[in-house]
């Protein structure tokens, strides 16, 4: 009797504890888990979001639950040299958010960079990860690369590929994350770019623009989505839809595994576009058709008006010559190497006057 008397007073410390939002400590259970519960604790319906399955959360050796995920790439970050990066991402009201964020160079090897996020104190890493309570907005600010001297004289450039844990399929649909790039004070260029989720991908894009290499100017960045090197052909049409320029980037590195990582990362190629085509650029607007043949890719397009710059909206795109009409590809390599590992409880996000 003096047995179950005691059983039932930790049942009942531990659901006065659960209703005061209080950390669960119980003699020999391993550490308590604090911050937001970004899962569920049987299984969730993930397969609205591309027929995905449940990744395992754990705590220690011990699973607590499981999560829906989204997962993509922001094209191109600039930090260091003048520049910076800020990533931009809230929960939506549904729902508590889990955020990991990883860091490559331009040729898909990991890349430590300084950052701060919330009212974390800045670190050095090529991974950075929290938690979000729902409505909770967070800001990851990239410094620059952490090796090089004097400090952040060097512009470290790569991508940031990003994976968001819900616990169900609606609150990882709401996450509408976003990158932007500064080059203030000395230009007052702000841009903001979206996220290429892994289920937006495609063989082919398309933007307009208008470079006529003075005061307009048109810069690109392709990111590789496939498992083989890529050369993407450019392809410039003037106003009249007649191909005027045209061009081939040099082979852009694959997907591929890293040491020590989850999910791997591929290259990314940028340049001006007036460097890529031969030829002069059309006067007036112009567009622009980056097409990988069978192979997938993310691209960024970004005007430059004298002192003003943007991002312009660019969109999938097919040409005569390709048979099929289907340029999406639902499954990707990197999705799936995210649904076989489990991952670690994240720690909440700190804000400036509050409390952890």
């Amino acid at each position: 009797m003096r047995t179950r008397t005691f059983s039932l007073l930790i049942l009942m410390a531990l659901a006065a504890a659960a209703v005061d939002g209080q950390p669960i400590v119980v003699p020999g259970m391993q550490p308590p888990i604090t911050g937001p519960v970004y899962w569920s604790t049987t299984p969730p319906d993930c397969s609205s979001l591309a027929g995905e399955a449940p990744v395992t959360i754990v705590s220690g050796t011990r699973t607590v639950g499981f999560a829906c995920y989204v997962s993509g790439t922001f094209v191109w970050l600039a930090a260091g040299g003048g520049w910076s990066t800020a990533i931009r991402v809230a929960a939506p009201g549904s729902g508590a958010v889990g955020v990991d964020y990883t860091f490559y160079d331009d040729n898909g090897n990991n890349l430590k960079l300084d950052s701060v996020s919330g009212a974390s104190p800045a670190i050095s890493s090529d991974d950075v990860y929290f938690a979000l309570s729902a409505n909770q907005p967070a800001e990851t600010d990239l410094l620059g690369a952490t090796s090089g001297a004097p400090k952040y004289a060097g512009t470290a450039t790569g991508t940031v590929y990003a994976v968001f844990y819900c616990p169900d399929a609606v609150t990882c649909e709401g996450v509408t994350p976003q990158l932007l790039y500064s080059a203030l004070p000395s230009s007052p260029w702000s841009i903001s770019l979206p996220i290429a989720f892994d289920t937006d991908l495609a063989t082919e894009w398309s933007a307009v623009g208008v470079d006529d290499g003075g005061a307009h100017r048109v810069s690109l960045a392709i990111y590789n989505e496939d498992i083989q090197p890529a050369s993407y052909t450019i392809l410039v049409y003037d106003g009249a839809g007649n191909l005027a320029a045209s061009g081939a980037t040099p082979p852009v590195p694959p997907l591929q595994s890293l040491p020590n990582d989850a999910y791997g990362q591929a290259g990314t190629y940028a340049a001006m576009l007036s460097d890529v085509v031969a030829g002069p650029l059309p006067k007036g607007p112009f567009k622009i058709q980056i097409n990988g043949q069978s192979l997938y890719c993310a691209v960024e397009v970004l005007q430059f008006d004298g002192p003003s710059a943007t991002a312009l909206q660019v969109g999938y795109d097919s040409s005569a010559t390709v048979a099929s009409s289907e340029a999406i590809r639902l499954a990707h390599l990197r999705r799936s190497r995210v649904a076989l590992r489990p991952r670690t409880v994240f720690r909440p996000l700190p804000v400036a006057g509050g409390t952890e």
